[in-house]
């Protein structure tokens, strides 16, 4: 019976010893973490060099100073156009009037308006050429594709009063001494159309880049 009590004793001490013996054991060891050294340490914002950024530096700097430029030359190209416009105007009026003293039955032929009709039409093809100087030297720092729109339609006018100034420099003259020709009234009629043909061509050429 002492026997029976003592191995009964023992086998609860066993049992009673089984989970401080388990909590005692090590965990088991985790895996190292991965190394900062594999394939994906990399930086997504890679910095260029020294050199690349004084590079694109310079290409903005030179880009903002042909802005500026640009703006300049189309402000006073844009002012002249008008002045242009205006000194057109009254060069056609004089220039009608002048036709109507000389080739008119009601016309004085005096000459009274050839000086004055002169002096505008010579400063305002000056001034035509300016703003077109103006124009071709502004710098374009944003090409882009030839396409139908108001800057094409701007272009394509002011080409067209172009043409129409060059013919009016080269009939001028050949008026100024063709006095008692059969065809000098016919080419100052065709003068006079082609002066307000060029001012109908700056008109919309004007409109089209103002709008």
């Amino acid at each position: 019976m002492m026997r029976s009590m003592r191995a009964l004793a023992i086998a609860i001490a066993l049992v009673a010893c089984l989970p401080i013996a388990h909590a005692q054991q090590p965990p088991p060891s985790s895996p190292p973490p991965p190394s900062s050294s594999g394939d994906f340490n990399f930086e997504l914002g890679e910095k260029k060099p020294p050199e690349d950024q004084a590079k694109e530096q310079a290409r903005i700097a030179k880009l903002e100073r042909k802005v500026h430029l640009r703006r300049s030359l189309l402000q006073w190209q844009q002012a002249l156009v008008f002045a242009t416009l205006g000194a057109l105007a009254a060069t056609n009026i004089i220039g009608t009037l002048s036709y109507y003293d000389k080739y008119t039955a009601n016309g004085t032929d005096n000459g009274a308006y050839t000086t004055a009709h002169e002096g505008l039409g010579i400063g305002t093809t000056a001034l035509f050429g300016v703003t077109g100087i103006l124009a071709i030297a502004a710098p374009n720092p944003y090409p882009k594709p030839i396409k139908l729109d108001a800057a094409l339609l701007h272009k394509m006018s002011m080409l067209a009063a172009a043409l129409c100034f060059t013919a009016q420099i080269v009939m001028g003259p050949i008026m100024a001494v063709s006095d008692g020709k059969l065809y000098q009234k016919d080419m100052a009629l065709a003068h006079l159309v082609i002066g307000y043909g060029a001012f109908a061509f700056m008109g919309v050429g004007t409109l089209a880049y103002v709008f």
